[in-house]
């Protein structure tokens, strides 16, 4: 599958272009009986059953072993681009915040080995098992974050930056702040609502700055706290209000981040885009309607493609 790098601004285009492949794509898979879905983990696929490609990144193998060899999941990435170095660290330390919101909108991974393993998102298990993962700690400068990642390549942890495989990071090579945390989507729309949500927050927290205002930043090890809550329960979880110090459903939660950017999103030309959280939130149940019954991989795989066709047909355009 192509590796789709967009702006605001192509998301029609990419919108109306992708929707085209995948029709292409199901007319080649149904002659077979075959049927294509989207999910954060392979339902029922088990590693001793997959080969190995020899390309450059699977040297990975020989340093991770096992751990690697685990890793039959699928997840969506966001780049958002910041020029300025010093700001892509500040928006980092500010953006954490909504790391759990945007998982929680995107979990598709409940299932593993053909089991309903009664999380949201079990992809972040098994890569909670590679090195280098989870919340970003906090980094008070690009300086500091570039020393950090020169010590660990003088020490032979890494070959470069993109091995820090964090939530959260600054791209080693792009000029990017990429946003880690969310399974793969499970159609264009909601692909496009994540990646609307995460250029708005990153824009949002910018303008703040040209306002000499901030964003409060919280620790990681409290974020990591409503990021396991996402993982666990997904839009159906309760997630952590930390201003208020209480729980909060994260079924009200998620219009927090919309009302964060609402007043960059037409700017950006995404308010459509973002807008789409609140037909996610409403097909909470449709997401995990099939969870329940652990009956194995024929019903994992009819859990994937209804909750797609569900989507599709509940999706604007």
């Amino acid at each position: 599958m192509p590796r789709l790098t967009i702006g605001i601004e192509e998301e029609f285009q990419i919108r109306d272009g992708d929707g085209q492949l995948k029709s292409h794509i199901d007319a080649l898979l149904r002659p077979a009986g075959l049927r294509l879905a989207s999910a954060g983990t392979h339902p029922f696929s088990r590693r001793q059953e997959r080969e190995i490609t020899e390309r450059e990144r699977c040297k990975l193998l020989e340093e991770l072993q096992d751990v690697i060899r685990e890793l039959l999941i699928f997840c969506l990435h966001v780049h958002a681009g910041i020029p300025d170095r010093e700001k892509r660290i500040e928006v980092m330390n500010e953006a954490r915040h909504f790391l759990p919101h945007l998982l929680a909108i995107s979990t598709s991974s409940p299932f593993w080995l053909a089991r309903d393993t009664g999380l949201k998102s079990y992809r972040h298990v098994i890569w909670s098992r590679f090195p280098r993962t989870g919340i970003p700690p906090d980094h008070t400068s690009w300086d500091e974050f570039e020393n950090y990642v020169e010590l660990l390549v003088r020490t032979g942890s890494i070959d470069d930056g993109r091995k820090i495989w964090r939530d959260l990071r600054p791209h080693a090579f792009y000029p990017t702040l990429e946003f880690r945390i969310c399974d793969a989507a499970t159609t264009i729309d909601e692909a496009l609502c994540i990646a609307a949500l995460a250029q708005a927050i990153c824009a949002k927290l910018l303008v703040l700055r040209e306002r000499n205002l901030g964003f409060r930043k919280y620790v990681p090890s409290l974020i990591q706290e409503s990021k396991w809550r996402a993982i666990r329960g997904g839009m159906g979880a309760k997630l952590v209000d930390f201003g208020k110090q209480a729980e909060a459903p994260m079924k009200g939660l998620a219009v927090e981040p919309c009302e964060f950017v609402d007043d960059v999103v037409d700017a950006l030309g995404s308010r459509r885009e973002c807008e789409h959280v609140f037909t996610t939130r409403g097909r909470a149940r449709a997401r995990t309607g099939g969870c329940a019954s652990g009956r194995g991989p024929a019903a994992s795989t009819r859990w994937s493609t209804r909750c797609a066709r569900r989507r599709c047909a509940a999706s604007p355009g």
